[in-house]
């Protein structure tokens, strides 16, 4: 089955892919009493500890740091969590793929919708912040959504290749931990390129996509312009490499999952 195939047979399973997505973010706040409420409550609190450690304690000169570390930071958080989720999804819905005649690729890419939701409703409500700490940001947000569906894009790819991968290879689920906490400080959340040493800036921009979103968000969110075209141009072609690869590996593996699961 090609890509394209496959695609289609995704959009005709829609609705399964819509109630594994409700139901992973049902689980993600089980239990709790303010349920989803808290992918709103987080980046609140989040903004308000990232205020007081880097203004009161460090005493950072950048201007409005709380929003300049979290134009990038949640967008990470998107990026972190999902990848982190989907690549024990097909060890943790064995249950499901067993019983069931699905498309497998549906766990990985309705962990990637929970978790764009969950992205998406903290980050409508610390946007108008945004707005009123910089008014010349609201002639950019026309381009937020393009760069949204690349970020997401790149990152269902990540989610499909590791899926797939951990079925074969366990230890990557532990390795993760050690990469993300790698990746996570050298993507500038807490910098800017321009802090970094001129002959490392186009070497992060190009090994580490990541680096790529986290710049282009800060752009639209912090900075008020719509950020370098090559910046752009490397955005979206990391996004096709991650989702044709991704996909080309899930296809090709997926009918041996449930011997080695």
């Amino acid at each position: 089955m090609n890509l394209i195939d496959r695609f289609k047979k995704i959009i005709s399973q829609r609705q399964i892919i819509k109630s594994m997505t409700v139901k992973n973010l049902k689980e993600k706040y089980i239990g709790s009493a303010l349920g989803i409420l808290w992918a709103i409550i987080n980046p609140l609190l989040i903004m308000l500890v990232i205020a007081f450690v880097f203004t009161k304690i460090m005493k950072t000169e950048i201007r409005n740091t709380p929003f300049f570390m979290l134009s990038a930071l949640l967008p990470w958080f998107f990026f972190a969590n999902s990848i982190s989720e989907a690549t024990t999804s097909m060890r943790n819905n064995i249950g499901v793929l067993s019983q069931f005649v699905m498309m497998r690729e549906t766990v990985p890419l309705s962990i990637a919708f929970a978790n764009f939701i969950n992205f998406l409703f903290g980050f409508m409500v610390i946007l108008p912040f945004f707005i009123i700490v910089n008014m010349a940001i609201a002639k950019y947000l026309l381009l937020l959504p393009a760069l949204m569906a690349l970020h997401f894009i790149f990152t269902l790819g990540v989610c499909l290749s590791f899926s797939i991968i951990n079925v074969y290879f366990r230890d990557l689920s532990q390795l993760l931990n050690i990469g993300l906490m790698f990746l996570f400080w050298v993507t500038p959340v807490f910098y800017s390129l321009d802090m970094m040493p001129e002959a490392y800036r186009n070497i992060i921009i190009i090994v580490n996509p990541m680096a790529c979103y986290a710049v282009l968000y800060r752009s639209l969110l912090y900075y008020g312009n719509s950020g370098e075209v090559y910046i752009w141009l490397l955005a979206l072609i990391f996004a096709l490499i991650s989702i044709i690869s991704g996909y080309t590996l899930f296809a090709k593996k997926e009918t041996e999952i449930l011997k080695y699961l």
